[in-house]
């Protein structure tokens, strides 16, 4: 008993030096963190950039086999939205996720998780007229997921949307405005 705690403090010693979380240094699921956000649908107001109200609703939901994460999200008002691919890349030991949108542009990114519940995400924004990138940090406390978002535009960061979320009544989003 006392050698196999010696040898798991050892093993998680080894994890902090090399930059892992205990759940990577084991090999276990990646995704262990955020999958109290997966297999849900999720209803958000706050504040855009331009500081008006804003409504988002997203499903998050399992891909590949659980392989991957699909996070579908479209605005109340139907005039944006997108579709997230989040992967974990075994060799560089984070999640890296791509994201397309009705608007035209498209970001790639890694995010890792700090803890049960929280992420980090900074992303590349390819194809936008301002924004070059993005940093948003992701929460999930007490059933309540808040996102808080910043951007990169002409090589000054700005503030960009805060949104807080509570689970959907349904799990159902609107579909996209058809673009054909």
């Amino acid at each position: 008993m006392i050698m196999r705690n010696w040898l798991a403090a050892i093993g998680l010693i080894l994890a902090m030096l090399l930059g892992q979380t205990p759940a990577q240094a084991a090999d276990t699921d990646p995704f262990t963190d955020i999958a109290g956000m997966v297999g849900k649908s999720w209803r958000g107001e706050g504040t855009g950039p331009d500081g008006k109200p804003m409504v988002d609703q997203s499903r998050w939901e399992w891909a590949l086999g659980g392989k991957a994460v699909r996070i579908t999200h479209i605005l109340g008002d139907l005039s944006y939205g997108g579709e997230t691919l989040v992967f974990w890349d075994k060799p560089r030991k984070t999640m890296i996720y791509h994201y397309f949108t009705t608007a035209g542009f498209h970001t790639q990114g890694v995010m890792r998780a700090e803890g049960p519940g929280k992420l980090v995400a900074e992303e590349d924004v390819a194809g936008h007229p301002k924004i070059s990138k993005v940093r948003s940090t992701l929460t999930l406390k007490d059933g309540v997921l808040t996102n808080q978002a910043e951007f990169l535009s002409d090589g000054k960061w700005t503030p960009g949307h805060t949104i807080t979320y509570r689970e959907a009544a349904t799990a159902e989003l609107p579909p996209f405005p058809k673009a054909r």
